[in-house]
């Protein structure tokens, strides 16, 4: 009898050892990327406000605010040991860029909706 309450024991742990661990760990890994991810999307929605800001007089065609939003961004990236893409950080800039338009004017101007294609 107890040594099959050992084995029983032993069957749990080995369960929860191959089974339930690793998706406990996954699961923690997934929720710090999505905050990682949420942090980053706070933070490239102030730097396409701040290039904004800054840069709105001088800079008619929005190349010296992308690319200064682009720096902040990527640069917050690395802090927190996040890797993307230039194509991934200019998606979340233009995110950005529609969220304060959307905030701003209710929708996105047909001057922005052309300029981002």
């Amino acid at each position: 009898m107890a040594e099959v309450f050992t084995l029983v024991i032993r069957l749990a742990v080995a369960i929860v050892t191959c089974i339930v661990l690793p998706a406990i760990r996954e699961w923690i890994k997934q929720k710090t990327e999505n905050e990682k991810y949420e942090q980053l999307m706070q933070i490239a929605e102030t730097a396409v406000y701040a290039a904004e800001q800054l840069y709105h007089g001088v800079d008619p065609d929005g190349e010296i605010r992308r690319k200064y939003a682009h720096r902040i961004i990527g640069t917050a990236a690395m802090r927190l040991g996040v890797c993307f893409t230039d194509k991934e950080v200019d998606a979340m800039v233009q995110a950005a860029v529609q969220e304060i338009n959307l905030t701003k004017y209710g929708y996105i101007p047909a001057e922005v909706e052309e300029d981002e294609s």
